[in-house]
């Protein structure tokens, strides 16, 4: 038998923390233990996951956008929360809107290996995201088309 002369903890004894210094630099893109299957944490990301988060903020720039449009031409705003900033500031919804979106994908994104509720995975709750600000802009294109033909 020999004898344990390690100096400092094992750092495999806790899990990986969401962000580390390793975050930008790591190499971690899967789990490498057996017990870890899902709700880990990983310091690399796929490029096409990174592709869709970049759709996904333009997206939400573009809903913005052609929400602040379509306000100036006179229509109305659905979400009584977003009502209040408008009335106060049009770019200040603008600005809250994009950043509320964004801190919310950064969340996901360090996120993309857990489970939510234990059943769905939050990978394929960001393609469902993206589906929904894809057919929100559409709406809004065709909604902005309308109104300036009137």
């Amino acid at each position: 038998m020999t004898i344990e002369n390690r100096q400092l903890k094992d750092r495999r004894l806790k899990p990986t923390r969401p962000i580390s210094r390793y975050t930008f630099i790591g190499r971690r893109d899967k789990a490498r233990r057996f017990n870890e299957l899902d709700n880990y944490y990983v310091d690399k990301y796929e490029s096409q996951l990174l592709i869709l988060i970049s759709l996904i903020m333009i997206f939400c720039f573009l809903d913005a956008f052609i929400s602040l449009k379509i306000f100036q031409l006179g229509g109305a705003e659905g979400n009584p929360l977003m009502s209040i900033f408008i009335k106060k500031n049009l770019v200040l919804s603008f600005v809250v809107k994009f950043l509320f979106s964004a801190i919310f994908i950064i969340f996901l994104i360090i996120h993309k290996n857990f489970k939510i509720f234990g059943v769905i995975k939050t990978y394929l709750f960001i393609y469902l995201i993206f589906s929904i600000y894809f057919l929100l802009v559409l709406y809004e294109f065709y909604s902005l088309f309308l109104i300036s033909a009137i």
